[in-house]
């Protein structure tokens, strides 16, 4: 049985739906790294134990100042045991009594004002994670950029290494090419058909981590740019570090703590002054005889105690505080001496990679493809040898495997630097 041509109307309309097919595929929008950070900040459940962390110290900060319970009694006094009779003797009496301990001056004030503190630091913290979870995922997103942009590139030269082939082929059977410039050709072909492995292999992962980040499912697929232009530098390491001191949270979080102990040493201190304890009684007699009336007794009292344990252990307090704030004082400064490196070593890499992205795009690459096309076109009528063809072909591979990598390394290097410095680099809002 021959099978029949299709009618010319069923061929065009598969045409125009193949082609509407394309059309969606390809106008299909990348996803915003932005609007995924912003996701991730909102789902990742490391942060939001980290909030909820936060949450459980503002409620106990609410009640960090509160005094003791005031205490009230009620006795039943000086009976005989021979009667229990409240009537038989003049101090028996039925007693109502109340008694409060009154912490040292000062002491509310500073157990609010540490409890505050260390909401303040852990909240700082938080706000630390955010911005490493949002540099994160600008890495993760732009390397899976890079991936798909040297995987498309590596197809792109494996058809063009099949079109070689096909020339040097045509030449070898003429007796014009020897068989190693096949043998070199095909060993190209192969090794770039094992790169695209290695690009799906890291499709995978990427898209999994970043996935993580997001609590998305882990094979969660993401849309990256077909093409992306350099990222130019911004400011510069000194600028950068004076914004870093004021809005990048781990530093924040350093000098809130280093306040936390500060304030906890005032209160060691107040801690080691005695408290106070009043107290009031109001006694109700049943007693009448011609000597005594049985007029109902009131008494109250102090009572204050003697302060020789607590005083050894308010100093000791008070001095591992110190030293606690003295060790906080310190990592801030080595906090900063490693931001201030960072800066510089990203300005380093960010600078070097928008130079070369630049050179690249704008002069390399361009040179390097007229290079292979007059090299193909002088090899077709034996103008150039297979030596300057395949050099030619390897050469604009890599040159263009660098640009990419030059460019997102742009990207990568702006997401760090906002990282580093707790913010965008402009000092506007994030």
């Amino acid at each position: 049985m021959t099978n029949k041509p299709r009618p010319k109307r069923q061929r065009w309309s598969v045409s125009i739906s193949l082609s509407l097919l394309l059309l969606a595929v390809s106008a299909r929008a990348a996803d915003d790294p932005t609007e995924l950070a912003a996701e991730a900040l909102e789902a990742n459940p490391s942060l939001e134990a980290m909030r909820a962390r936060v949450s459980e110290l503002e409620r106990i900060a609410e009640a960090a100042g509160t005094w003791s319970d005031p205490m009230i009694g009620l006795d039943y006094l000086n009976t005989p045991v021979d009667s229990f009779e409240l009537n038989d003797a003049p101090m028996s009496g039925v007693q109502i009594n109340a008694r409060q301990t009154l912490p040292p001056w000062g002491w509310s004030r500073l157990r609010e004002e540490v409890a505050d503190s260390k909401t303040a630091t852990t909240r700082y913290a938080v706000q630390e994670a955010a911005t490493q979870l949002r540099r994160e995922v600008f890495a993760l997103f732009f390397k899976l950029t890079q991936s798909r942009m040297l995987e498309s590139v590596t197809q792109r030269h494996l058809a063009r290494t099949d079109e070689l082939l096909r020339a040097v082929r045509a030449r070898y059977e003429t007796a014009r090419a020897g068989q190693h410039e096949l043998l070199r050709l095909q060993v190209l072909r192969d090794r770039l058909n094992d790169d695209l492995a290695d690009f799906g292999r890291a499709d995978s992962e990427l898209s999994a981590a970043l996935a993580r980040t997001l609590s998305r499912p882990a094979a969660s697929r993401f849309e990256t740019f077909a093409e992306i232009e350099p990222v130019a530098v911004q400011g510069d390491p000194n600028a950068w570090l004076a914004l870093a001191r004021s809005t990048r949270p781990e530093l924040m979080r350093l000098v809130q703590s280093i306040q936390t102990e500060e304030s906890a040493t005032k209160l060691a201190r107040v801690d080691g002054r005695p408290d106070v304890t009043v107290w009031a009684g109001y006694r109700v007699r049943e007693i009448n005889t011609a000597t005594d009336s049985g007029t109902d007794f009131v008494s109250a009292g102090i009572s204050v105690p003697i302060p020789w344990g607590s005083r050894k252990r308010s100093r000791a307090e008070s001095a591992a505080h110190q030293e606690a704030a003295r060790g906080k004082r310190a990592e801030y400064r080595a906090a900063l001496d490693r931001i201030d490196s960072e800066l510089t070593s990203v300005h380093a890499r960010w600078s070097r990679a928008f130079d070369k992205a630049i050179t690249y795009r704008d002069n390399l690459t361009h040179a390097a493809q007229a290079a292979l096309d007059a090299s193909f076109s002088n090899y077709r009528v034996g103008k150039a040898d297979f030596a300057t063809l395949y050099q030619a072909q390897v050469d604009l591979l890599n040159l263009e495997r660098t640009l990419i990598s030059a460019i997102v390394q742009t990207h990568i290097e702006a997401a760090i630097a906002r990282a580093t410095v707790g913010g965008p680099l402009d000092g506007g809002q994030s």
